[in-house]
């Protein structure tokens, strides 16, 4: 799998992970020093160095603490399995989302404690192949707020991501949503984009999707850049392609000429619509609109309108004395 190689499989993302390897993953965690307790949960996993069994395609929360040193907590992610597009005719890679880089499982993680209380900072964790398998956490009082290291960014980054994309997949963009939005927050990446577009499609954000798609088919990529950022970048190519069609369009227009009003407020479903887009054919979601327009020496005037996809809609309201 390492090096771009691509299976290509019409399965549920959870059957891809399946096929290509099982389910589970055996690792030898190490700590510098030796002699460190590991646990998952309430779980004990032994004493550093021991092995323990971490889900594939998931994330394995773990922690290891030794009298003297600080507690590590990390996220032991292996194989992360991203479809670059709908399951439903999914083409799974094995990537890490965050780095785009390909890996294999490592057979050995080291994490290096550092000397302190059970309360602190810990340090970043890296395998041979230079990634972070084992994210740092800051358990740090709350009056104290240092910023992210890249290392925690990056972990937290990856934590949301696979909370996002696991929602995703069960139909619940409504939650997947913030989760993939506060990846791409922390982390910049086009996996996360397209997953972002995705959902705001699915949930009905035509427009913030459109624009979502815009902003992944700008990212600067190059020859070197991992081949599912591509791939991310080419897939919201063509949806963007296909949302686009999709986006209908409304018309406010106001008599008399706005620019003869005083006091003008126009408002559509409640929210406050800038006099600069009156009488502009503008792009919105799909879906009932209120609109309500008032303005100095005038009655109020009031009209709704149901705006389907693709369709183009022009109300015009005339405000009386």
């Amino acid at each position: 799998m390492r090096h771009g190689a691509v299976i290509l499989l019409s399965l549920s993302l959870f059957g891809c992970a399946a096929a290509v390897r099982g389910t589970k993953g055996t690792v030898t965690i190490e700590s510098d020093p030796p002699g460190a307790e590991a646990t998952k949960g309430p779980r004990k996993l032994g004493v550093t160095p021991t092995r323990v069994d971490v889900e594939r395609s998931g994330i394995t929360q773990v922690t290891l603490s030794k009298s003297g040193y600080e507690d590590h907590h990390g996220t032991v992610t292996l194989d992360i399995l991203t479809c670059v597009i709908p399951v439903a005719a999914c083409i799974p890679v094995i990537v890490d989302a965050i780095t785009g880089a390909w890996y294999d499982v490592d057979d050995k993680y080291i994490a290096a404690l550092k000397p302190g209380t059970p309360l602190g900072t810990v340090a970043a964790v890296t395998t041979p192949t230079g990634e972070i398998p084992i994210g740092p956490a800051t358990t740090t009082p709350a009056t104290s707020a240092p910023e992210m290291s890249e290392s925690e960014r990056k972990a937290a980054a990856r934590a949301a991501y696979l909370e996002g994309i696991k929602l995703q997949e069960a139909g619940n963009c409504a939650e997947a949503l913030p989760r993939l939005e506060a990846a791409q927050k922390l982390f910049s990446a086009p996996t996360h984009l397209l997953h972002i577009g995705q959902c705001q499609n699915a949930n009905g954000k035509l427009v913030e999707a459109a624009e979502t798609y815009e902003t992944l088919v700008r990212v600067p990529l190059t020859k070197d850049s991992p081949e599912v950022f591509h791939q991310s970048q080419d897939e919201g190519r063509k949806e963007l392609a296909r949302i686009k069609p999709r986006i209908p369009t409304l018309r406010v227009q106001i008599t008399p000429a706005p620019s003869s009003l005083s006091s003008l407020v126009v408002k559509l479903n409640g929210n406050a619509v800038p006099t600069a887009v009156l009488g502009i054919a503008r792009p919105v979601n799909p879906g009932k609109y209120k609109v309500t327009v008032w303005a100095a020496g005038y009655k109020e005037a009031v009209e709704t309108v149901d705006v389907g996809e693709g369709s183009s809609k022009a109300i015009e309201l005339k405000l009386s004395k």
